[in-house]
């Protein structure tokens, strides 16, 4: 019962559909940069991939520590929910640029870090917030909703993408650097939703 009212009210608004939506082209984006982060290192790295892997992902756990005590808060409050949302597709967009005009081990390694380090502290900080301004009813069954069915859709499919890419890109570095065209494509996608959904929780924050 509770997941078909929560359902209900996520289909029913277009804000909590651009939530869906920002849950939705993350997981998607984190699976194509992941891939091509992992390909980067296996095609760069002999002898050393464990250290170098470990090397990025403390790298990556440093600057999610450091920006969540440092930058999120002050983001957040100087410049708003819709700044802080638009952070990490920003810097998305930025290096997949990138690497797609330098596909170097430094660019592939940092996809990792503007992945991982951004969304446990801005991105997952700003995302949260948008659903205070809501119902009740919002707060919790669509909520609830989304965490437990959307959410988990989107990282099935998700996944699902990052198996068809093993099959169809396979381990051809110079294919594995043109996906960045699919992720430039998602992260432009996800600026303007975020864009959206920054402005219409800034509409709902003055009404209520």
């Amino acid at each position: 019962v509770l997941a078909c009212e929560g359902g209900r009210l996520v289909f029913r608004s277009r804000y909590l559909l651009a939530i869906v939506a920002l849950v939705g082209i993350y997981e998607i984006v984190s699976q194509l940069l992941d891939y091509q982060f992992t390909a980067t290192v296996v095609h760069f790295v002999t002898g050393a991939t464990g250290e170098h892997f470990a090397t990025v992902f403390a790298i990556t756990n440093i600057v999610a520590l450091v920006v969540q005590f440092f930058v999120t808060a002050n983001v957040m409050s100087r410049f708003g929910v819709k700044t802080a949302l638009l952070v990490m597709p920003t810097l998305i967009l930025g290096a997949s640029g990138l690497f797609l005009l330098m596909p170097i081990r430094l660019i592939g390694s940092s996809l990792n870090t503007v992945d991982n380090g951004l969304n446990y502290s801005i991105n997952q900080s700003a995302r949260e917030s948008l659903y205070t301004p809501l119902s009740r009813d919002e707060k919790y069954k669509a909520k609830a909703f989304i965490d437990m069915f959307l959410y988990r859709t989107a990282k099935v499919v998700a996944i699902g993408v990052a198996l068809l890419l093993g099959v169809c890109v396979g381990e051809e570095f110079t294919t594995v650097r043109l996906l960045s065209f699919l992720t430039i494509a998602l992260a432009v996608a996800w600026i303007f939703i975020a864009r959206y959904a920054g402005n219409q929780f800034r509409a709902l924050s003055e009404d209520s």
